[in-house]
């Protein structure tokens, strides 16, 4: 087509018309300049068509081509720093303490755990202190407050503690020291003790097993287990409380106690139960069982489960007999 629009250009041109008029040769030189300019516009279109429809089909190829290095290599991811600790420091303390004396133990900053001291009304105390270069240092001065004795780590002016900064507590409670702890998302977790127990933390789980006491536990957002020792004081009232977390509780047949059970999730257990459904209510379930033989009147030992939306789990534990015990059932 390009071919043919030059050929007739030709021929309209003035060397095709030996005695052109003026008008007729200005018309000439008008029209051939027109055609000529359409071909090179036909042809330009020609040669950028494919680049405008290479463009279309991958539009982020340029975008993408601007955001490489100029060096040609990828750009370095930059790592979070590093946050550089002390040696962890641990301080071993001891103390005598009136017999029956209550226990306090407050720590927003790290975990607890609590094992059996002895009888001679001494508490041990074994702190594990994790320390970021440069930040606050922990006041820990265990000692008696107001007639009882008050284990509160803290951090000067009530400050929050930095990232990776913590104390963890490990006390040896002696006989009969009745014993209150309370966390903010710190662990609370205590085998063979003797003594009346007073747990809560906001979002840490709670577990006590072994316990010749009373319990008491509340964990809006964590986990409650306990294992509950044979023969429930007479009279007494324990409670195990959460609002989402889950509560799972073991006991023996001579528990001689009634367990109540409440929450809109679910109840699985081992014991008989009668459920009263409240559709209308949260929670919407509540259930009693009766483990041995409670004491009728005042004197029957209630274990009340509750949680909003907790699932619940009441399990017969085994009781495994001695070596001896197998030999005097021999000798019988």
């Amino acid at each position: 087509m390009f071919l043919g629009l030059l050929s007739d250009a030709k021929r309209m041109s003035p060397e095709w018309d030996p005695a052109p008029s003026r008008a007729n040769a200005s018309r000439s030189r008008f029209f051939g300049g027109a055609v000529l300019g359409g071909c090179f516009g036909l042809a330009l279109m020609a040669a950028i068509a494919p680049m405008h429809a290479a463009a279309q089909e991958n539009p982020p190829a340029a975008a993408q081509a601007a955001a490489q290095p100029t060096s040609g290599e990828a750009a370095p991811v930059q790592d979070e720093p590093v946050i550089a600790f002390d040696e962890p420091e641990r301080r071993d303390l001891s103390f005598k303490l009136p017999a029956g004396q209550t226990i306090d133990v407050d720590n927003p900053h790290g975990s607890v755990f609590l094992r059996f001291g002895g009888y001679e009304h001494t508490l041990d105390i074994r702190a594990t202190i994790q320390q970021p270069k440069g930040a606050p240092r922990f006041t820990f001065a265990p000692g008696a407050q107001g007639g009882r004795f008050v284990v509160a780590p803290s951090l000067p002016g009530g400050g929050v503690r930095a990232e990776g900064q913590r104390i963890d507590l490990v006390l040896y409670v002696p006989e009969n020291h009745a014993l209150k702890v309370r966390t903010v998302d710190g662990a609370i977790e205590s085998r063979g003790l003797k003594s009346d127990l007073d747990y809560g933390t906001q979002t840490g789980n709670i577990s006590a097993r072994g316990t010749d006491g009373t319990i008491q536990a509340e964990t809006p957002e964590g986990r409650i287990r306990i294992s509950l020792n044979p023969g429930a004081r007479p009279g007494s009232r324990q409670r195990f409380a959460t609002r989402t977390g889950d509560i799972v509780v073991g006991v023996v047949d001579m528990l001689n106690a009634e367990v109540t059970m409440a929450t809109s999730g679910t109840i699985a257990t081992d014991y008989s139960i009668a459920v009263e459904h409240r559709d209308r209510e949260e929670p919407s379930k509540r259930a009693r069982a009766v483990v041995g033989g409670p004491q009728a009147g005042e004197s029957n030992a209630v274990v009340a489960v509750e949680s909003l939306r907790g699932n619940m789990q009441l399990w017969r534990r085994a009781v495994f007999s001695t070596a001896e015990d197998d030999q005097d059932d021999d000798a019988e």
